[in-house]
């Protein structure tokens, strides 16, 4: 991709950061979002059809970063810990950019999407994953507990602390499966 391109892309979606910290999606303008990104707004519309677009592209490319935090998918004992461990790291990681975007009634959104990715993962990996209802509660178990529990608590207690108490959870909820 032309490095112009590249460049223009960052202006206009550090801007739409800017302002969508500050506003909801609905009460950003184009006209706001292209002053501060310091490009015109033909250039915007070369790029995106209108703010949802940008807004949905962004949060892919969140959803996508998060989703590659956790490599070795997988739901046997050892690995719904780490999957838990991995999981919440990624999402202090991102934490601004995931409290920005998937803020208010857009954060089962974002949980949704990211169980959805991890449970297409898994049954690419293991074709029986989708035959197995277990797995698959206890994937969004996982997945949503973890999540909620970053999200209410993580600026209330230590990070390390609370993540090795989710890990304890989340293994403890497996030996439930056998």
């Amino acid at each position: 991709m032309d490095i112009r391109i590249e460049k223009t892309d960052r202006a206009i979606e550090k801007a739409f950061m800017e302002l969508r910290a500050r506003q909801p999606l609905e009460k950003i303008r184009i006209k706001d979002l292209c002053t501060l990104a310091k490009v015109n707004k033909s250039t915007f519309y070369a790029h995106y059809e209108d703010i949802y677009e940008l807004s949905s592209r962004l949060e892919n490319k969140l959803i996508h970063v998060i989703l590659d935090s956790v490599p070795n998918v997988g739901l046997t004992a050892a690995h719904t810990e780490q999957l838990t461990r991995e999981l919440f790291h990624a999402f202090v990681q991102n934490q601004e950019a995931v409290n920005i975007l998937f803020s208010g009634a857009r954060q089962g959104i974002f949980a949704n999407c990211i169980e959805k990715g991890l449970r297409d993962r898994l049954a690419a990996k293991d074709p029986t994953f989708a035959a197995d209802p277990d797995r698959g509660i206890l994937l969004s178990f996982c997945v949503q507990g973890c999540f909620y529990a970053f999200a209410n608590n993580s600026g209330q207690m230590d990070v390390e602390h609370l993540v090795n108490l989710l890990a304890v959870i989340a293994k403890a909820a497996q030996s439930l499966n056998r």
